[in-house]
């Protein structure tokens, strides 16, 4: 049975030729490089205001996408170097890369930094706006545009908006491992694959996605269809880990989940693994309330983090073979912590709790549920006024479409006659604005509001 080796799993070639490195002297790994610059990145720091739960929070202690994507890649770090380390100590592989353990933490926490990066405005309804928009102007689109492309963009994610920033970024040039292993769903959308509506290759990425495959040594389970990089399922696990303890803890921040009912679903899962209740309840109870909360939550993710590293160890040889059908639920390949899920177990059925109550008091919110409702017109809006303009770039234009345009900044105006490319650098734009930026964008388009400007004094 064909077996993927870390040797070449944890491959240092990078997406671009590389620079010469000047009065560079330290000690830093290439995968250390990665995080380094994914953090120094303009797209980084746009997460800062998208959403995450809670759209735009007035409240410092909500999280926002960039505070999530930082608590991922600390517990995915740690799984990873758990991982790694089981993998040495039990001698479950013999033939480990030097600085095994410390390069796969630095892999899966840098995946884990850009895991969100590709999120459009306003969370999933921002997805939902853009396959939306592409859906209904099908057949007008498919006249400019690859009509496979076409139907890539109607069921837009944000998993392959991802790699389009990665691999148009000539100044991140990252690592092809720790590309590989943000590459969540590898293949483009079919709805026959085991990743079935997800995808996160659009065909202009596809041969970055064979330059991966081929240099990391991932197994091609069909055309333009690959295995997982193995530490894709780490850093599924930590995003996993993380919304669903830490939208709970929104959630009851917010005050629409109260403490009592919080403490509950979380100490279940403590509970779950035979844990000294009574020594942590002796613990807490001094502290405030925020202070109690933050220990019980830092228990239990303590203990998700153990579980997804056995579950890892568990699947193995499935996961190192990409041979899927242990982990497979109606043909559709299933994570590590959608696995333990399944285990019919007090660990599950206390994560399966949590869930219905972020569900029922958080997801549908009434401001949550009008804020969402609204970044759905504002991107439907900012897509039909940008990307009709670009339909007429080809004719005489008008005085507005010719504004418009005028209006997208250069890294996204790159010089291409291709209409399709185009359309794809429209979409890269409205993508890439934050939940302000494209509220203001619509607010000026609209003329609700206008722009100040400002004057230099010299």
């Amino acid at each position: 049975m064909q077996k993927m080796d870390w040797n070449q799993l944890l491959c240092k070639d990078k997406i671009f030729p590389s620079s010469v490195r000047v009065n560079d002297d330290n000690d830093r790994s290439e995968f250390e490089r990665d995080v380094n610059k994914i953090t120094f990145s303009p797209f980084f720091r746009h997460l800062q205001n998208k959403t995450q739960l809670f759209p735009q929070p007035n409240s410092d202690f909500i999280r926002s996408r960039l505070t999530h994507s930082l608590e991922v890649s600390s517990v995915g770090r740690s799984i990873g170097n758990l991982v790694a380390k089981q993998l040495n100590k039990n001698k479950i592989e013999t033939n480990l890369p030097k600085n095994f353990q410390r390069d796969v933490s630095d892999v899966v926490g840098a995946a884990c930094l850009l895991h969100d990066i590709g999120n459009p405005p306003f969370g999933h309804s921002g997805e939902d706006a853009i396959s939306s928009f592409f859906k209904e102007n099908a057949q007008v689109l498919g006249k400019f545009m690859d009509h496979q492309l076409v139907g890539q963009l109607s069921h837009f994610d944000g998993n392959a908006q991802v790699v389009r920033i990665i691999r148009n970024s000539h100044n991140l040039n990252l690592t092809l491992s720790t590309v590989a292993s943000v590459i969540k769903y590898p293949t483009t959308f079919n709805l026959n694959s085991i990743y079935q509506y997800k995808h996160s290759i659009f065909n202009s990425e596809l041969e970055l996605l064979s330059k991966v495959a081929d240099s990391c040594g991932l197994i091609r389970l069909s055309s333009n269809e690959y295995g997982r990089h193995p530490l894709v399922f780490l850093v599924e696990a930590a995003d996993d880990i993380c919304y669903r303890l830490l939208d709970l803890e929104d959630a009851h921040k917010v005050g629409l989940i109260n403490f009592k009912d919080a403490y509950d679903l979380i100490i279940h899962i403590i509970k779950s693994k035979k844990k000294d209740i009574n020594f942590i309840n002796d613990l807490i109870k001094d502290l405030t309330v925020e202070d109690k909360f933050s220990k019980i939550r830092s228990y239990a993710l303590n203990i998700l983090i153990g579980e997804a590293v056995e579950k890892f160890i568990y699947y193995y040889e499935d996961i190192m073979s990409a041979n899927y059908v242990r982990m497979t639920k109606d043909n559709k390949l299933l994570g590590l912590i959608d696995l333990l899920l399944l285990d019919d177990s007090d660990m599950s059925n206390s994560l399966l709790d949590i869930g219905k109550h972020v569900k029922q008091y958080a997801y549908s919110y009434r401001p949550v549920l009008e804020i969402e409702l609204a970044g759905y017109e504002i991107l439907s809006y900012l897509f039909d006024q940008f990307t009709f303009a670009v339909l007429e770039s080809d004719n005489p234009l008008s005085k507005k479409s010719s504004k418009l345009l005028q209006l997208i900044p250069e890294r996204y105006n790159a010089n291409t006659i291709d209409m399709g490319e185009k359309l794809m650098q429209v979409t890269d734009y409205i993508a890439s604005l934050t939940d302000k930026m494209a509220l203001d964008l619509y607010k000026k388009l609209k003329g609700i509001e206008l722009p100040e400007v400002s004057i230099a004094y010299f």
